[in-house]
């Protein structure tokens, strides 16, 4: 979790610091439309099944599928945001609002791990 929290962070700089503007395609909204109606069913469950059992692991998967989901989300909101107001950064500063709470989430996870 901080691996990709990390991968997030350092994305969303090189993104911002060099004014990289979103691409879109057919396919990619597709998925990521997908992706928003699909990972909230499987985080729910990991998370469900995460208590009974007391896994840390599938805990700390069920908030990545949840994370997806928050990023596919956060990625159709930017593309609507660049497409009307011309707002480049959108999808960066989300993804970096997102890292940060991967970040804390994941520290938790290895803290209740121990």
């Amino acid at each position: 979790m901080i691996g990709v929290a990390l991968y997030l962070a350092v994305s969303a700089i090189a993104a911002l610091s060099s004014h990289s503007e979103p691409e879109t395609s057919t396919i990619g909204i597709a998925i990521t439309t997908a992706s928003v109606l699909v990972f909230p069913v499987l985080a729910r469950a990991k998370l469900q099944l995460a208590g009974p059992l007391g896994s840390t692991a599938l805990r700390g998967d069920g908030v990545l599928s949840l994370a997806g989901a928050i990023l596919a989300g956060a990625t159709l909101a930017s593309l609507a945001l660049d497409s009307a107001f011309g707002w480049w950064w959108a999808d960066a500063v989300a993804a970096l609002l997102i890292a940060s709470i991967l970040f804390g989430e994941g520290a938790r996870t290895i803290g209740s791990a121990r």
